[in-house]
């Protein structure tokens, strides 16, 4: 598959066909476990292998369009909901900081972007699934529609 970037998305097994036939290849693999095989195959055949997998997202080529890298998230949940309550804000920069802490901005732009771009092109997608509905920052973003905050969902379900 080819996003509107130009960049291909392939299995494992293809990218390793690839290094093979001698051809240069710039990959991200999608996860830690798809990166492990990745480096098994590589060692396996005797490949080098061309990269190393960053430990946090900033590592991670988000390819969000400028006005979204370096998007304030509490000024746009704020923007987007002007009438929390002051006991909301506090849910709300407490899991800002357990994202922080966990190096996870970027993904939250992402979110951002991606929702703003189904939305943008009236798509629809899902209500919420799993321990995602917890986070009532991702409710107000618009990633899922369960309002965490309302039934004193706890945020550690979404960040174990």
């Amino acid at each position: 598959m080819i996003n509107s970037k130009g960049q291909m998305f392939i299995e494992d097994n293809d990218i390793i066909e690839l290094m093979l036939a001698n051809r240069q290849v710039k990959i991200l693999p999608s996860n830690k476990h798809s990166y492990d095989n990745f480096e098994k195959e590589c060692k396996n055949y005797g490949l080098k292998v061309p990269f190393k997998l960053g430990n946090t997202d900033t590592d991670i080529n988000w390819n969000l369009p400028d006005e979204f890298k370096d998007l304030d998230v509490l000024t746009h949940i704020k923007t987007l909901h002007p009438n929390l309550t002051a006991d909301q804000l506090s849910r709300v920069n407490l899991e800002l900081m357990e994202f922080e802490k966990r190096d996870h901005y970027n993904l939250l732009r992402f979110l951002i972007y991606f929702v703003t771009m189904l939305r943008s092109n009236n798509i629809i997608y899902g209500v919420g699934r799993g321990s995602s509905i917890a986070s009532y920052v991702l409710y107000l973003i618009g990633v899922h529609r369960i309002d965490s905050y309302k039934y004193n969902l706890d945020i550690k379900e979404f960040l174990k």
